[in-house]
């Protein structure tokens, strides 16, 4: 039977020990992974890596023990919460973006602490720019999503994405992972791609849709490792019309500083599946159901009073809401350790984007945005349930 998918599948058992052999080859994995989980540690995984002969046993023997210790070491707290809709098997879970590695991995520990498998996780060929992370994400169960291309090599990837996807959850009976967006969301402000939609919906409507069960996952980090590289980036595209050029291996610099820098305490939701509606008059299905997606994804972020300095900060310099706050609502007094953990972390960027000349207060205004924005967005959809029940 021809392998249809074999080019942007992940790897099947077969195939572990090739690719294993050629991830071992390619980097001093101990001298990377030392200094972030310890010299013993890192020996005593790389030392089992080789007799490894499956995609479970990858996943179980190094990919969630990695995993656990990197979270003993850079998270100060880790819950989850199931609705009662929840289904673990054979279901499209749909969540925010803020980390290239981590999001995945969140979902993936929950799935596994619930006793169910592991998804498999989308990933942008863009990420994919040597051959040992190609081999990496696809040993751990993730499959290729094709960027870039003529308008017609996107259709066509997309297309292709799209029956993937059903593939995994109606023949399959696995479950797959998404993010609401290509690329994280850098400002904060979560928004689901009604362009991933029609993606998934492919021209069809209803009976494909409830067909793979989409459920959101809402992943609330107190800390962003990230900020940094993120307040940097969307700096530089004020000043420049939009447009940003990555540099050399920023992805890669990114990836490595989302897994080990701090994110103090964690949340992961998983909530009711999205079941299909009739959109209103004159609004597109696609359009529709981001929006539906959105608002259970912000409904079910977990706030942390960091963001409720930053609205306060904001405010404080501003001295106006912006243009989404939530009428008639005011951030919460937080304790004095919270704003100078705050202030020390504006400092920290502010040496880190010396080079680009920009005033105290916009570096700041622009933490401030990025940190607060979960938080608004929580608060407008609370506001917008309530009303509608």
């Amino acid at each position: 039977m021809k392998d249809f998918f074999a080019h942007m599948r992940p790897y099947l058992d077969h195939e572990v020990p090739e690719a294993i052999e050629h991830l071992v080859e390619a980097l001093d994995w101990e001298s990377e992974l030392g200094p972030f989980i310890g010299n013993d540690r890192a020996a005593n995984l790389i030392e089992g890596l080789r007799s490894l002969q499956s995609v479970e046993a990858f996943q179980e023997n190094l990919s969630r023990v990695f995993i656990d210790l990197l979270l003993q070491q850079t998270a100060e707290d880790v819950s989850v919460s199931f609705s009662p809709g929840f289904e673990g098997h054979g279901a499209l879970f749909i969540s925010n973006h803020r980390d290239i590695v981590l999001d995945p991995s969140l979902i993936n520990m929950a799935l596994l602490s619930c006793g169910e498998s592991t998804t498999q996780i989308g990933i942008g060929s863009n990420l994919l720019q040597t051959e040992w992370v190609e081999k990496l994400v696809r040993l751990n169960k993730s499959f290729i999503v094709r960027r870039g291309g003529t308008p017609r090599e996107q259709l066509m990837a997309s297309a292709e994405v799209a029956k993937y996807v059903r593939h995994v959850i109606t023949e399959q009976n696995a479950s797959v992972w998404l993010a609401q967006r290509e690329g994280r969301a850098k400002d904060g402000d979560d928004r689901t791609s009604p362009a991933l939609i029609r993606m998934l919906l492919n021209g069809e409507n209803e009976s494909a849709w409830n067909r793979m069960k989409v459920q959101p996952v809402s992943l609330s980090y107190e800390w962003d490792p990230c900020d940094g590289m993120k307040v940097r980036e969307l700096l530089i595209r004020d000043a420049n019309n939009g447009e940003y050029a990555k540099a050399s291996g920023e992805d890669e610099r990114s990836m490595k500083q989302g897994l080990f820098g701090w994110k103090g305490r964690i949340h992961v939701a998983f909530c009711n599946p999205i079941v299909w509606e009739e959109p209103p008059e004159g609004v597109r299905d696609a359009v529709h159901l981001a929006a539906r997606l959105d608002q259970v994804l912000h409904e079910a972020m977990r706030t942390w009073p960091c963001q409720h300095w930053a609205a306060s900060e904001w405010l404080r310099i501003m001295d106006h809401h912006g243009q989404n706050w939530p009428e008639d609502w005011s951030p919460n007094a937080v304790d004095s350790s919270v704003g100078e953990s705050c202030e020390r972390r504006i400092r920290l960027i502010a040496e880190s984007v010396k080079d680009l000349n920009v005033s105290e207060e916009a570096l700041r205004l622009k933490w401030c945005e990025i940190t607060m924005n979960p938080l608004i967005n929580a608060v407008l959809a609370e506001r917008a349930s309530s009303v509608t029940v």
